[in-house]
């Protein structure tokens, strides 16, 4: 949400942002005027921020103002804005203000280029004191530093208060990549005796991004859950004929060792590769060891065996649990509303409504069924 945005609560509701944050903003692009007053300077730098290039090219709410006066934005507008609040009291003393709308901010490949430019000239600060750090502190300590052209301070909705609170962290915007850099390069920085974390928007951005992904990434493994199914259990063969199926490579794999139990094969017919998964944990190098040269011959194929280990095998387990999870899915919705009334269930007249056709073997179905997990009274299916 800019600036703007959140001025005009009182006329209509504010955009909700990424985040829930609300930044507040300030630009110093331009050094004040040394004959202007304090409050002067202050509105001079807060409207060089609103119709800069840092904010209006985002701005919604300033170019739907814009178009509606041909370029002009009315002063009781720019008056509800929270920064210029404080000066409405000398609104007689000042005239209108006009925006010169920079060519192309219509046309989002120019505003996605222009953000890139700006992004790679800002900086991210962070670890701040959270309670009571103020903007104009903010100007003071970055005033040394050439040339800061704009600081946004990141906020979020505390749903406790209902207010916009400081997240102790700040975009530094800079006139040039180069002063960007520099900045960077100082060795520590301290804010009010803390210690500062400063780094480049962008490389904030790619951290942010791999974090997420990192969560995702834990939240996919807390629904899936592969705890239940045993482990080094699970071999990848390749080299089958068209004509191979699952019956002859389970028939093979039992006459090496009878105590060899497959729990599932993930193979189709014509497929030249599959992945065998042995019921008992362990028995998947067990079966690799009982090879020469990690070759077995079926249907007069030279089959070659891998041992699925590590992330490759955890991956294998995720979407065996995936696809049982979906085939429980599909599965409750065939049987939705089958014993209401007028289903096609009926035990005296041997079920006429499913027409008497059969289970698909083994063969002909490729899903694999959902198993149980291993409890102390039953064992698991897996």
């Amino acid at each position: 949400m800019t600036e703007t945005e959140t001025k005009v609560a009182a006329a209509e509701e504010p955009t909700k942002t990424t985040e829930e944050e609300a930044p507040e903003s300030t630009d110093e692009a331009t050094t004040t005027p040394a004959n202007v007053s304090k409050l002067e300077g202050s509105i001079i730098r807060q409207l060089e921020y609103y119709f800069g290039d840092a904010n209006l090219a985002r701005d919604k709410f300033l170019l739907e103002q814009i178009s509606k006066e041909e370029g002009w934005v009315p002063l009781d507008v720019l008056l509800t804005f929270k920064r210029l609040n404080p000066t409405r009291t000398d609104r007689d003393q000042r005239g209108p203000r006009k925006a010169a709308s920079p060519p192309g901010t219509s046309r989002a490949g120019a505003e996605r280029e222009k953000r890139k430019e700006i992004y790679a000239r800002t900086s991210t600060s962070r670890d701040r004191p959270e309670d009571g750090t103020q903007m104009n502190e903010l100007l003071e300590f970055f005033e040394p530093y050439e040339k800061v052209s704009n600081i946004v301070m990141r906020k979020y909705h505390d749903k406790a208060t209902k207010k916009y609170l400081f997240k102790g962290s700040v975009f530094v915007t800079f006139a040039n990549k180069e002063q960007a850099a520099e900045f960077l390069k100082k060795e520590k920085l301290t804010y009010k005796e803390k210690e500062l974390i400063c780094k480049s928007q962008d490389d904030y951005f790619e951290q942010k991004k791999a974090e997420r992904k990192k969560k995702d990434k834990k939240k996919e493994e807390e629904k899936f859950d592969i705890g239940h199914l045993p482990k080094v259990a699970c071999v990848h063969l390749d080299g089958f004929g068209k004509e191979t199926s699952r019956e002859t490579i389970k028939e093979t794999i039992l006459k090496l060792d009878e105590s060899l139990e497959v729990a599932f094969i993930d193979y189709q017919k014509t497929d030249s590769n599959g992945v065998v998964r042995f019921s008992t944990e362990g028995n998947g190098k067990k079966f690799v060891e009982k090879l020469t040269d990690n070759k077995i011959t079926i249907d007069d194929e030279e089959i070659t065996a891998r041992l699925l280990e590590g992330d490759e095998e955890t991956e294998f387990l995720r979407k065996v649990v995936k696809d049982q999870a979906a085939r429980r899915a599909a599965q409750g919705g065939r049987n939705k509303g089958r014993f209401q009334k007028g289903g096609h269930r009926n035990h005296k007249n041997g079920g006429g409504g499913h027409g008497g056709k059969k289970r698909k073997t083994e063969d002909e179905s490729s899903a694999e069924p959902a198993t149980k997990k291993v409890t102390t009274e039953a064992k698991a299916d897996a």
